[in-house]
């Protein structure tokens, strides 16, 4: 079996843990480092981007 180490917390997973992508590689990072850094902070933005677009033009539908 095959092992990685996260590029992030340094974690080492055995690669069927890790996220394969549809090139056939495997992710470096662990799902939750993958979580903290690139989906919660994503998302943190489009919210903030809604919300300040909702500011800017209250009444529009």
């Amino acid at each position: 079996m095959e092992y990685i180490t996260c590029t992030r917390c340094g974690q080492t997973l055995p690669r069927s843990k890790l996220e394969r992508m549809k090139t056939g590689t495997y992710r470096r990072v662990c799902n939750h480092c993958k979580w903290l850094y690139y989906v919660k902070p994503s998302r943190d933005r489009r919210i903030l981007r809604d919300l300040e677009a909702r500011h800017h033009h209250p009444n529009k539908k």
